[in-house]
């Protein structure tokens, strides 16, 4: 009983009550996915993608940063990175055609060797808040957004796409050159802390 409770309390912070709100709100978003509804799910996409900036912020802010708090940010990001990439692909086919293709498949060739290097280097599938990781978060977003909402811009694609093979690229050299890589690390052109 005292466990629970412990965990509880951990949970139960501002911060930790923010990522768990991204977490949840991805049932609501497939439903809008399954219903072909682009317009509540790019709105949706949008409230949860800024919980990601908030739920930092507010642990910095509250001193409330903890492994767990990390560990449940981490898993709300790759959990929602990964279904807006379904989602993507189930109702914008654009992206998956012509010279798409290359910048599709390096998009998700790079995240994914990232998420395994990560686990085995690290033993998490946790995030590193680099700055190129936080800028093609933002221009993702932007672009599922502006898709769903608006309408397809292939220009805003492939600077999307070329932003986060990029930022993927720099979290493998990360996890690789360094023995213990922090999450709040910024860039592998920043000195060493370690």
């Amino acid at each position: 009983m005292i466990d629970l409770m412990m965990w509880k309390s951990r949970l139960t912070t501002a911060p930790n009550i923010v990522s768990l709100f991204r977490l949840g709100s991805v049932p609501l978003l497939w439903f809008f996915a399954i219903q072909g509804e682009p317009v509540l799910l790019g709105l949706g996409i949008l409230a949860a993608a800024s919980t990601d900036v908030l739920d930092g912020y507010l642990a910095r802010r509250l001193n409330q940063v903890t492994r767990l708090g990390s560990q449940l940010d981490s898993l709300a990001d790759n959990t929602l990175i990964l279904c807006t990439l379904v989602w993507l692909f189930m109702l914008c086919p654009q992206v998956l055609q012509g010279h798409n293709k290359l910048a599709t498949l390096s998009s998700l060739v790079t995240y994914a060797s990232f998420l395994v290097v990560m686990y085995f280097r690290c033993g998490r599938l946790g995030n590193l808040h680099l700055y190129s990781a936080k800028l093609s978060a933002v221009l993702g977003f932007a672009f599922v957004v502006v898709t769903f909402v608006f309408a397809y811009s292939q220009l805003l694609f492939l600077i999307a796409a070329g932003t986060f093979t990029l930022a993927n690229i720099e979290g493998i050299l990360v996890a690789l050159t360094r023995p213990n890589p922090n999450e709040e690390v910024g860039s592998v052109f920043l000195r060493r802390t370690h």
